[in-house]
């Protein structure tokens, strides 16, 4: 990845929701134009703050309501272990991740899909993570 890393993790709320918010843009971006993706590109300021982060979350989050569709930021996950959907008793080998460690996105790669999951922030496919190693 060209782009380097941030100086911080987001808290584990804003990662969460920044990871479903981008998720959601990779499936359902070209249904609201290039709004959103060009508010998430803010978030690869270093320097940007809480409640900036904040900001451009709540800012696309209400940009996929007045395009019709529920924003990501709408659910708050709980603490506890959430097992990813799709493995069912199984550890995966590779996922993909965050292309700069900033959210907890993480995609179980499936053959025959079509093109690898998009990050929304950074505008790049998902790299591949081992987590074998």
């Amino acid at each position: 990845m060209s782009q380097s890393a941030p100086d911080r993790r987001l808290d584990d709320d804003r990662a969460a929701r920044l990871a479903r918010i981008c998720a959601d843009i990779a499936q359902v971006g070209d249904l609201l134009g290039p709004e959103p993706a060009r508010a998430l590109t803010r978030l690869r300021d270093r320097s940007l703050s809480d409640q900036g982060v904040d900001a451009v979350l709540a800012e696309v989050t209400e940009l996929m309501r007045v395009g019709g569709l529920v924003g990501g930021d709408t659910t708050v996950r709980s603490d506890r272990y959430l097992p990813l959907a799709g493995i069912h008793g199984r550890r995966p080998e590779v996922v993909q991740v965050c292309p700069a460690d900033l959210c907890d996105r993480v995609e179980i790669p499936r053959p025959d899909t079509g093109p690898s999951p998009h990050c929304a922030v950074w505008d790049c496919p998902l790299p591949t993570f081992r987590m074998d190693r």
